[in-house]
């Protein structure tokens, strides 16, 4: 067996081992891109305020205290997302899972958001948001709802598999001779062909073009897989030797001070006595990579610790960073979004072409002229038989 073949081997077998998951990934992928923009439109009433008045927003201890009592106390508040624009709602998130359950409906044991109106406390809307359609398609995207354990391990290596069946797509697709002619056949669909031909050139040359972005998405969606992204940042506790907690407020308001540019603030509550205040000031609203990381006390509300991902020196950080905007195209803005969005679509048809191609080998298609020989044959095979019986 030529090198070649074991490479066509292997593209088929890891191909046929995890088509149906990188179906899966390629459709949910593309649905997902374009999630917060889908979102802006679908959920208009609960993500904008009806009017901006002429008055500052309310404190934030109050905010938090209006969307407590809307969740309940059984439900801890962990995150709220504060956005900087004045047409926008602030959303208060209540999250806790089960990582040992398996299936989804076990894996959630709440998942609540509130959006309140900054400027009069009113709840604009509650949800349930383990049953919010993109948060089932994010989970379905992540673990094909099977949960963190099984799930996740069949995404991992689904991915891998992924990977090198770009690598041995590239190879099988590589020209021998780099003639005219057969650079044709490698870069262009002939769309006037028929079905099986059509079939082929849809996964091989479409295949070829979305190579490199994913690549990227691949290898992206692997630094998550393998936890490769976790920030490894020193142990900086809050003074649990205090009892009262600092204000909310206390704490947004240094943090606006120290990044008065700020499109919108995540504030991550601690869930540990010792755990501090953890607030990401995103610079932006199109992308997470230009971000501050704060860190404050959660007792006495002072800074303890400042990070820019993006200001470090180490090549390693800056990937860290960027991870998630390359996976998802938003680092190149609009068009990488959109290239993103094609890229996966192409991505989930690649199991399906591929499986036809696998399953039509060998079968040839009659040309007009060899099928009516064959019929000939045939008949006269037929009347032969007639006259030896009679």
């Amino acid at each position: 067996m030529t090198l070649k073949k074991l490479i066509a081997q292997l593209h088929l077998w890891l191909g046929l081992s995890s088509g149906l998951v990188v179906l899966i990934l390629g459709l949910t992928g593309a649905i997902y891109t374009f999630s917060d923009d889908i979102k802006d439109i679908v959920y208009k009433d609960r993500r904008y305020v009806s009017t901006v008045p002429n008055h500052k927003r309310l404190p934030l201890d109050t905010l938090l205290g209006i969307a407590r009592q809307s969740l309940g106390e059984k439900h801890k508040i962990t995150r709220a997302e504060l956005s900087q624009d004045p047409t926008r709602s602030y959303m208060f998130r209540a999250f806790k899972i089960n990582k040992d359950g398996t299936g989804y409906w076990n894996y959630y044991q709440y998942y609540l958001k509130v959006y309140i109106d900054p400027y009069t406390g009113k709840v604009l809307f509650k949800e349930d948001a383990s049953k919010e359609f993109f948060t089932i398609v994010l989970a379905l995207h992540m673990n094909l709802l099977l949960g963190d354990g099984i799930g996740h391990f069949i995404v991992q290596w689904s991915t891998v598999c992924f990977g090198l069946l770009l690598l041995s797509g590239l190879v099988l697709w590589w020209p021998k001779k780099w003639k005219r002619k057969q650079l044709k056949q490698n870069f262009a669909v002939k769309w006037n062909s028929k079905f099986k031909r059509l079939n082929y050139d849809l996964h091989n040359v479409l295949g070829f073009y979305v190579l490199f972005p994913l690549l990227i998405i691949a290898l992206t969606g692997l630094a998550w897989s393998f936890k490769l992204t976790t920030d490894k940042k020193s142990k900086v506790l809050s003074d649990t030797t205090l009892t009262t907690k600092a204000s909310a407020n206390q704490i947004l308001t240094q943090a606006l001070a120290k990044s008065p540019k700020t499109a919108y603030f995540l504030y991550n509550f601690p869930a540990t006595k010792s755990g501090t205040v953890n607030l990401s000031a995103y610079q932006s609203n199109t992308h997470l990579y230009d971000r501050l990381q704060y860190r404050f006390d959660q007792y006495n509300g002072k800074l303890i610790q400042t990070s820019n991902p993006m200001a470090s020196t180490a090549l390693s950080a800056k990937l860290v960073a960027l991870n998630y905007d390359l996976h998802t195209g938003s680092a190149l803005g609009l068009f990488g979004k959109l290239l993103a969005f094609f890229a996966s679509l192409i991505a989930a048809t690649l199991p399906v072409t591929g499986l036809i191609i696998w399953l039509k080998k060998g079968k040839k298609t009659e040309k007009p002229q060899q099928k009516h020989t064959a019929n000939k044959i045939k008949q006269t095979k037929a009347s032969k038989s007639i006259v030896t019986i009679y």
